[in-house]
């Protein structure tokens, strides 16, 4: 048989259309997508890009972690003891304790001279030792906690010293508005939970059992304390005349993160001693700081801040 050359050589004229529309739909299958691929490319460029270390002025103080959860828990079950004692009521003895403590700071505020309320003070505590009642202490604190927040939320209402506030704190409103820990409107700067807790170290401190369980302040309740001292540090009462504010409470901080290092092994010290020196002009001891805290956790929460930061301060000691 013979065949058609023509059939042979040429296609027919459909599979001709459709091999000329193959090119460019293949092409068009192939960029299917292309600007969800082009976006993750992006995407990927930009966090590479803010990966790599930048200097970067220290902005960053970090604050001791406080469990909040436990801290309330805790705030409750001493509301719930000290409702408990002042129902049942305490023993004579550690009355005479309670009173002690209320004489000391009557003393304190008007002047007087607390070295015989002291050692009232602690011949009661021995009576309350002796007679094996040192566990009802922690009712008698919990009730005097509680007279104590109501006396400070009285004066944050009113504004007027009260018999209460100056009994059970002491020095407390002395020491609080010399360090400006109260709002222009008269609101005490700390939440419960650090109300709490600086007065129960002042109480554990008089009494003599701020080292004794379980009177000793716990490890959430020392990252309150210097959490709040942090925010508001103390000021010294022998400050120089004219020696800048900011400088001075920076300065305190310093003291701050040191005291809370030795308590909290967690707390990244000298990343908050590197924010601190560079904030009082000392370059060369930021980056000490910042090189010391990388060296012992290259990678980590602050780790890349560390860095950045490390970079800008090393920028300072190169222009000094």
């Amino acid at each position: 048989m013979s065949r058609d050359s023509e059939l042979v050589k040429k296609r027919p004229e459909r599979a001709e259309k459709q091999a000329d529309r193959g090119g460019p739909a293949r092409l068009a299958r192939h960029l299917q997508g292309y600007e969800l691929g082009l976006l993750t490319v992006g995407i990927v460029l930009t966090f590479s890009l803010l990966a790599l270390p930048r200097a970067s002025r220290p902005l960053t103080l970090p604050l001791p972690h406080v469990d909040r959860t436990e801290a309330h828990r805790r705030d409750a079950s001493e509301r719930e003891l000290a409702t408990r004692v002042e129902a049942t009521g305490l023993p004579f003895e550690l009355r005479a304790v309670g009173e002690s403590i209320r004489h000391f700071g009557r003393s304190t505020n008007r002047g007087i001279d607390t070295g015989h309320d002291m050692a009232d003070l602690r011949e009661r505590m021995k009576a309350v030792v002796s007679s094996g009642q040192s566990s009802l202490l922690l009712g008698l604190r919990a009730v005097q906690t509680q007279y104590f927040l109501r006396a400070l939320a009285q004066f944050e209402k009113d504004g007027l010293r009260n018999e209460e506030l100056e009994e059970l704190g002491g020095d407390f409103l002395t020491h609080a508005r010399q360090n400006a820990w109260f709002a222009s409107d008269g609101r005490f700067l700390a939440d419960e939970s650090t109300r709490r807790v600086l007065f129960q170290l002042h109480w554990a401190e008089l009494v003599g059992k701020r080292g004794a369980f379980p009177f000793a302040p716990t490890l959430d309740d020392w990252r309150l304390y210097y959490r709040f001292l942090l925010l508001h540090p103390e000021r010294e009462l022998d400050a120089v005349a004219g020696t800048d504010e900011q400088g001075a409470a920076n300065a305190a901080r310093v003291r701050v993160v040191s005291a809370l290092s030795r308590k909290d092994p967690d707390y990244p010290a000298f990343f908050a001693r590197g924010y601190l020196f560079e904030r009082l002009g000392d370059h060369q001891a930021a980056a000490t700081a910042y090189r010391t805290h990388l060296g012992q956790h290259g990678s980590g929460q602050y780790a890349m801040l560390a860095r950045n930061y490390l970079i800008y301060t090393l920028q300072d000691v190169g222009a000094e």
